[in-house]
């Protein structure tokens, strides 16, 4: 995907698709690390019909153009890889907990240690469907 389209898919998504909703581009390409290139993006963009300007500085509004740019090229895709990766991380941090208190449990075996044993185990289960969910 090119920049044009990232810089798009993100004023999608940061709109909902919705043409009513005015966003600060500059600051939306700045957020993707393109602050460099704002001029010739707003340029590209506007130019195209995909965006269009409003009368406050750096502020567009996502036309249906671009709208259907985004569904048609099929380039819209929720880029939520980081969040994924993130909870993947959270979830073998915990699972490593979980092996850990298994063998406190083992060596000393009691209900309360059994009883923590299964919470771990429960939130285990409920974060792995979550990143399921995510996927």
């Amino acid at each position: 995907m090119d920049v044009y389209h990232k810089v798009l898919s993100k004023l999608y998504q940061v709109t909902d698709g919705k043409d009513s909703h005015a966003v600060d581009l500059k600051d939306l390409v700045k957020s993707l690390g393109f602050l460099g290139s704002y001029d010739d993006i707003l340029q590209q963009l506007s130019g195209q019909g995909w965006v269009a300007e409003t009368p406050k500085l750096n502020y567009v509004r996502i036309t249906h153009w671009g709208v259907n740019e985004i569904k048609d090229a099929a380039t819209y895709q929720p880029d939520n890889t980081l969040a994924i990766k993130k909870e993947a991380n959270r979830l073998a941090a915990e699972t490593k907990l979980f092996l850990i208190m298994i063998e406190e449990f083992a060596s000393d075996v009691s209900k309360e240690k059994f009883a923590q044993v299964e919470k771990k185990s429960n939130d285990l289960t409920a974060a792995i469907g979550k990143l399921k969910s995510s996927i």
